[in-house]
């Protein structure tokens, strides 16, 4: 039993010792590969140290330089609280992202601007239109005033035109009544005179005359003289037989009594 068991041990061993032979080639094949390994490592090994060493450090200067922000320049103006609130809101579980943020006040800021010169646009429309408004209106004013006077001057000349046309007429009347009248005293003086001329070469028939006196006229000169009955003929008589056109007599005239 124990001869049986010690050879099984042996075979065992053995079998594991050729087991190892049979294996041998490839664990050298693996050594080749473990010793051909290194070159390719070598060369990969500069970019590697490169990247650590130039790379790395270069990208992390630039990232603080350009876009790292630190949170007490974040801004603080009420409209960027604002923009930050409401996209909080609108998504809570999404962290805002500092150059999407800065991203979002540039464009808030944008429509700001844009607002705000709408506005100014708007505003300085609307201050044109109401200057222009006022423009017209005083133009229209100074027009209406300028029409106004104009009427009223021409009124006044015409006026003025009516008038002096009235008193050069008026005038003109009273110098031709004037003229007139002088004629006819200088033609009733011509007549008075023409007729004592006669009088005094032809003496009346009967030879009556009579001187007239202050406050005498024709009618009581013939009442006196021809009574009351026969004074209206008496009037006849006396202004036909003397030649007066009227009743009118002047004192100190000497008439005929027929």
């Amino acid at each position: 039993m124990g001869k049986q068991n010690y050879r099984e041990s042996v075979e065992k061993d053995r079998q594991e010792i050729a087991v190892e032979r049979s294996a041998a080639p490839s664990r050298r094949a693996q050594r080749n590969a473990v010793k051909e390994k290194p070159k390719k490592t070598k060369n990969m090994l500069l970019p590697a140290l490169f990247f650590i060493f130039i790379l790395i450090p270069v990208t992390i200067l630039f990232y603080v330089a350009f876009l790292f922000e630190p949170d007490d320049t974040l801004p603080t103006d009420e409209t960027a609280n604002e923009v930050s609130v409401e996209s909080g809101s609108a998504s809570p579980d999404v962290a805002v992202i500092p150059g999407e943020e800065e991203e979002q006040d540039e464009t808030a800021a944008d429509e700001q601007a844009e607002k705000e010169a709408a506005a100014k646009a708007q505003a300085e429309k609307e201050a044109a239109a109401k200057a222009q408004a006022e423009k017209e209106a005083a133009a229209k004013a100074q027009a209406e005033k300028e029409a106004t006077a104009k009427a009223q001057a021409e009124k006044e000349a015409a006026a003025k035109a009516q008038a002096e046309k009235e008193a050069a007429a008026r005038a003109q009347a009273e110098k031709e009544a004037a003229a007139r009248a002088q004629t006819e005293k200088e033609a009733a003086a011509k007549a008075q005179a023409e007729k004592e001329a006669a009088q005094k070469q032809t003496p009346p028939a009967s030879g009556k005359t009579h001187t007239v006196q202050a406050g005498e006229t024709l009618y009581r000169i013939a009442v006196n003289t021809y009574g009351a009955a026969g004074a209206s003929a008496g009037v006849e008589k006396i202004k036909q037989a003397n030649g007066l056109p009227s009743n009118e007599i002047s004192v100190g005239q000497t008439l005929v009594l027929p």
